[in-house]
């Protein structure tokens, strides 16, 4: 295992904010160098493990770090070609797709299989039926909204349903603004933290995130060998978190600098799936998507399968395994 300092030196990021903003040039990198919009945490971890075992700098890659808490945003900065490449859920993909944004997905990280709702004992919270005339905070326009309607649908509550930003979600829920909430699963230990022996969560599989990268048409088109090499280091990852999981988790927790404890790691680790690819799963849960955020009208587009997978760029994928791709 390479030291801890290498991955502390790579992700000395700064949070894309107005300042950072101006900081960033309009074109993300020159030719070699690779700009991603991403956060340490267990949907990330192949690009963690890449970066701490040198697999990266194998494949010649110089990878320089921008944190994004927000998928959404990260998308919004690779279309305005701030960055290179960006990590989000997928939920986003399905809007941007919809639009016909300048964009393409080229490969899947994770996969989270255990998103919850979060509530509190002292409001008699048992599972999301408890909620009906209570307030539920979420992000709209996110993957959380997507299992938050899924959630009210399946359990038929009525509610009120706020729209809070992602870090201002368990601050509400502490103070009682909301009487549950629904957020990104990087903020599950701070709800847990915050509301101590008044924590109570709803897990379920409702609704499993995909976790993907996205890359500018520039990168597609012109810089495809890059995005290869990209791939092969995640594929290195991929299979180094399966050969040695508990080298991987502490590569997490030196690469989060505390904000993650190995201990929390170890306990949440099984609720992701790692593989690297494009898999016929992840086209099914953008379809569903787009033709929901149609339905919402939240964008005026016709949804259809077809434009969905224009949007998933396989060229990085077949060039280095297209056993990887299964789609159909």
């Amino acid at each position: 295992m390479k030291t801890r300092k290498r991955i502390k030196g790579m992700l000395k990021t700064s949070i894309l904010g107005a300042a950072a903003a101006i900081l960033l040039s309009t074109s993300a990198s020159s030719a070699g160098e690779i700009t991603i919009g991403m956060a340490p945490n267990l949907q990330t971890l192949p690009i963690v493990v890449a970066m701490s075992e040198g697999y990266f700098d194998e494949e010649k890659i110089q990878l320089k770090t921008v944190k994004f808490t927000s998928g959404r945003r990260a998308l919004e900065a690779l279309i305005g070609g701030q960055l290179d490449v960006a990590f989000m859920a997928e939920y986003p993909v399905s809007i941007a797709s919809l639009r016909k944004q300048p964009f393409g997905t080229f490969t899947t990280l994770s996969r989270y299989t255990a998103n919850r709702m979060i509530s509190k004992a002292s409001i008699g919270f048992k599972d999301p039926s408890s909620l009906s005339g209570k307030k539920i905070g979420t992000t709209k326009g996110s993957n959380t909204e997507f299992f938050t309607e899924a959630l009210i649908e399946k359990f038929n509550i009525d509610a009120e349903v706020i729209n809070v930003s992602p870090p201002d979600i368990v601050p509400a829920l502490a103070r009682g603004d909301i009487d549950a909430g629904i957020m990104f699963p990087d903020f599950y230990p701070a709800a847990e933290k915050a509301l101590g022996a008044d924590y109570r969560e709803y897990r379920s599989d409702a609704y499993i995130a995909w976790f993907v990268l996205s890359a500018t048409p520039e990168m597609l088109t012109k810089r495809p060998s890059e995005l290869a090499a990209f791939v092969r280091a995640l594929i290195k990852a991929e299979n180094f978190i399966k050969s040695s999981p508990d080298a991987a988790m502490k590569a997490l927790a030196n690469a989060t600098e505390g904000l993650l404890s190995i201990e929390i790691i170890k306990k949440k680790f099984a609720e992701a799936e790692y593989e690297i690819g494009l898999s016929n799963g992840l086209l099914d849960i953008l379809e569903v998507q787009a033709k929901w955020v149609v339905g919402k009208g939240m964008v005026k587009a016709k949804p259809s399968r077809n434009l969905i997978k224009s949007y998933l760029a396989t060229g990085p994928m077949t060039s280095v395994d297209p056993a990887r791709i299964t789609l159909k």
